[in-house]
């Protein structure tokens, strides 16, 4: 299967807005879509502006043409539309009247099969009259309603038409892996890069789920992260560990794992680190510091383990998503990597593991801070590498 084209629909009525938009998306975006809204409201020397600024994207007006099909779409063929759109139930003089502009242009059409009631003749219809590609369109009124355009896509998928297939439809980055995959040769997404609060990342992570490309994606999830976190953490949490007697780290499952690699570390560095629930781990006191790495800072054996350090005199710092919490309540000290809605369901990272991978790459930043701070040299640090192995 060729690679996905990704086309971001413009529908902005503000005209510097879009062609800002735009320019912020055209390293990810191989079609921009002036939306039928933007079209209306700017005309056709939007369409001229955008050819001019990004010559070597294809640019799609959606006229959505009714009646008149070569008459209107003519002059926007001429301006530097590469694919223009005409309405299904328009019915096939429309259409070819459109097909008719095109050619003469050396362009494309695309017919738009919303409202349309039986689809795939409609689709047959259009790919005989010469169109080259067929939008499975579910609109924003009918998406309100909870409508997807999954069953259409199928449905025109399967007649196999010498046509390229245009899915549009409330397309976000959780599914716009499964429209490429279920035969869409153009992904139309809208509002989940221009209503997102980073419009360029958006786009990026769409790109780069439709290119199969997920350690880049993993890469760029993480660096987000991280880049959205308070760049003193590194510092005030050596300063934290230069004051503790010893140091004792917890954490359950990823989390966990995360820990013992931390608490390794910390050994490298020439802490004296241990780690919660081995059997070898001494009690804590006062003046150690019990590190907890919990995503949501609620987690029970955690809330436990904190109590019992609290009651003992130790120092608390909470690694977590969060500033408040139960864990963090307790806490002399929270360390928040990231931002709340950089939690939610990541297609590509599942079950929570960006909070886990972010969490892991800050901590050994931390080591490397410490190691340059305190001038340790790594020859020093292989002398306390476990050599029984």
């Amino acid at each position: 299967m060729a690679r996905p084209l990704i086309q971001l629909a413009l529908d902005s009525l503000d005209r510097n807005q879009t062609l800002e938009l735009a320019r912020l998306t055209a390293p990810y975006v191989d079609i921009f879509e002036i939306g039928t809204p933007c079209i209306k409201h700017n005309g056709i020397e939007i369409v001229r502006e955008l050819k001019r600024r990004h010559p070597d994207r294809l640019i799609l007006v959606d006229l959505k043409t009714m009646d008149a099909g070569e008459y209107e779409a003519a002059p926007f063929y001429a301006a530097g539309a590469d694919i223009c759109t005409v309405l299904g139930v328009s019915g096939p003089a429309t259409i070819a009247g459109v097909v008719k502009a095109a050619q003469a242009h050396n362009a494309e059409v695309q017919v738009d099969l919303i409202n349309v009631p039986d689809k795939a003749a409609c689709a047959r219809e259009a790919a005989r009259l010469g169109a080259q590609i067929i939008g499975v369109h579910t609109g924003l009124d009918a998406q309100a309603q909870g409508q997807t355009p999954f069953a259409d896509l199928e449905s025109i998928a399967r007649l196999k038409l010498p046509v390229r297939i245009s899915v549009a439809g409330g397309i976000n980055q959780n599914t716009a892996s499964r429209v490429a995959k279920a035969g869409a040769d153009i992904v139309v997404v809208g509002a989940a890069i221009y209503g997102a609060p980073c419009p360029v990342t958006a786009a990026r992570t769409i790109r780069e789920l439709l290119d199969g490309a997920h350690h880049k994606f993993i890469v760029s999830k993480i660096g987000g992260v991280l880049g959205a976190t308070d760049k003193t953490h590194e510092a005030r949490l050596t300063g934290l560990l230069e004051r503790s007697r010893r140091i004792f780290v917890a954490g359950a499952g990823r989390s966990g794992l995360v820990g013992r690699f931390f608490a390794m570390r910390l050994m490298h560095g020439g802490y004296q680190a241990y780690l919660v629930g081995e059997i070898v781990t001494p009690s804590i006191q006062k003046g150690d510091l019990l590190i907890v790495i919990s995503g949501s800072g609620e987690t029970e054996t955690m809330i436990a383990y904190t109590k019992k350090a609290k009651e003992q005199g130790a120092n608390i710092a909470l690694i977590s998503t969060r500033d408040k919490s139960t864990i963090g309540d307790m806490a002399d000290m929270v360390f928040r990597i990231g931002t709340p809605e950089q939690y939610g369901k990541v297609v590509g990272m599942p079950m929570g593991t960006t909070f886990e991978l972010s969490t892991l790459v800050l901590l050994e930043a931390t080591i490397s801070h410490i190691i340059h701070t305190k001038k340790i040299p790594e020859e020093q640090m292989r002398t306390r590498h476990a050599n029984l192995e």
